[in-house]
């Protein structure tokens, strides 16, 4: 059955981004951590903020969730990419993503993407339509 909603445009720093609420596991804290992502199908992988993969896991915990390594763009060294699950709340999906943590831009204001979604992950699972900067319309029929 198909489901089709719809995540309206955040202006920071007047700049419009659709941002999703996502609950990422955090074994550190002892319970999920709410986090911003930014829907990119340009990126092929997914990568999370290195502080907020650092706030939720450490050594010990990673060891059985290595994935693989993958080059990502202008890095001259793989990144390891770890699977993670996520809660995506509008669509109120949970998934395994696999995601290499990396140092990013913070966009300021307490308002910044601490996870960018591929279009490896949920975007082979959903189709996704922008209207201009107002809205982002996610339909997922397998979700």
């Amino acid at each position: 059955m198909s489901r089709e909603i719809e995540v309206p445009f955040v202006k920071v720093n007047n700049t419009y981004l659709p941002l999703l609420k996502v609950e990422m596991e955090c074994p550190k804290l002892g319970k999920d951590y709410l986090i911003y992502a930014l829907p990119d199908s340009g990126s092929k992988f997914s990568i999370t903020r290195n502080d907020t993969f650092l706030r939720c896991f450490d050594k010990s915990s990673l060891k059985s969730r290595l994935v693989d390594k993958v080059m990502i763009s202008n890095l001259l060294t793989p990144k390891e990419r770890y699977g993670i699950k996520f809660r995506f709340e509008e669509l109120n999906y949970t998934i395994h993503i696999p995601v290499a943590p990396l140092d990013f831009v913070n966009l300021g204001e307490g308002i910044y993407p601490s996870l960018i979604i591929g279009r490896e992950d949920l975007f082979s699972r959903t189709t996704i339509c922008f209207d201009r900067n107002v809205r982002l319309i996610i339909k997922a029929n397998d979700l």
